[in-house]
């Protein structure tokens, strides 16, 4: 199914002002109810937005923005697109202003069809840093839908893990120190980080686990009673080695938990599942795109 097949134009909105969301999601709002039925005062539903983006800290990129909310009682997926008269920063956290606006209102039947629509999208405006500007030029709802239907662009019958996936990942190298290692954990209260070569390519990982059991020797590990320890401190010779011990003699080498872009959810999900895995890495031609976890999928899948 073409993704161009999905849109309405008379739902597809240009020229609009505003000089943060709160203005641009209320214009966006205003134009869409003179098209369809609301299904609760505009006010609240400018709300209800908001306070789910703020409660999920979503960050917008490449251009494009999608504020969305699920209400029960609907009975369909009203997708409404907004295109700015120029760029704006919807939010301080956001990586670069904001073009264009898919402002969905989804009902619990349309929650998957809400999801594939918002993957094609993402594929699109991740083609190229100027996408959303190419969009933006088209100038009319018929011209935009007409751009769209010649770009071909597919909405899959299925999530795959690029879908899914977080793209912005925090990484390190094998000739850096543990040091810098536990910086990034604890910045980002992360217990494990991938480990890539100069080119990109995954070649391991290294956790807090692994940092910390090198510094207790294999007899204390061995020893079924710990209630004699008192006075061993593992953690000075954390902090006495870890600006000379280098991340390629610490991480693990051979990783099982990969996938690819295309792995169905089904499969990954079961693989988090049964084989107790707490990341997999997603590999595009062995270098590292992305991580699925299971707090993806509660916020890219019941929380997308």
């Amino acid at each position: 199914m073409q993704l161009a097949t999905l849109l309405n134009p008379d739902l597809i909105f240009f020229n609009l002002e505003g000089n943060d969301r709160n203005e641009i999601y209320s214009s966006i709002i205003s134009a869409m109810k003179n098209t369809i039925g609301l299904p609760c005062p505009q006010e609240q539903i400018l709300h209800d937005i908001i306070e789910r983006e703020d409660s999920i800290h979503i960050k917008y990129e490449c251009g494009f923005a999608y504020p969305h909310v699920r209400y029960p009682h609907l009975e369909d997926l009203n997708i409404v697109i907004g295109v700015l008269a120029k760029p704006v920063l919807l939010q301080p956290t956001d990586k670069q202003p904001t073009q264009i606006v898919i402002c969905s209102l989804i009902s619990t039947d349309t929650s998957v069809i809400y999801l594939k629509v918002l993957s094609a999208f993402s594929r699109y405006f991740l083609s190229s840093p100027d996408a959303a500007k190419k969009l933006a030029a088209t100038g009319s709802p018929k011209a935009f839908i007409e751009y769209l239907q010649k770009l071909r662009l597919e909405v899959k019958h299925t999530l795959s893990a690029e879908d899914v996936m977080q793209r912005d990942i925090k990484t390190v190298r094998l000739d850096e120190p543990i040091s810098h290692a536990l910086d990034i954990m604890a910045a980002e209260k992360a217990a494990e980080l991938p480990v890539v070569n100069d080119t990109g390519e995954l070649v391991g990982l290294i956790s807090t686990e692994m940092i910390i059991r090198r510094a207790i020797p294999d007899y204390i590990m061995r020893l079924e009673n710990l209630n004699f320890l008192s006075q061993f401190e593992p953690f000075e010779k954390v902090l006495k080695e870890e600006t000379n011990t280098l991340i390629r003699d610490v991480m693990k080498r051979d990783l099982n938990n990969t996938v690819s872009p295309q792995t169905p959810l089904i499969q990954f999900t079961m693989r988090l599942l049964k084989e107790k895995e707490n990341v997999l890495f997603v590999k595009q031609d062995a270098k590292l795109v992305g991580i699925i976890s299971f707090m993806e999928l509660v916020s890219n899948v019941l929380r997308g």
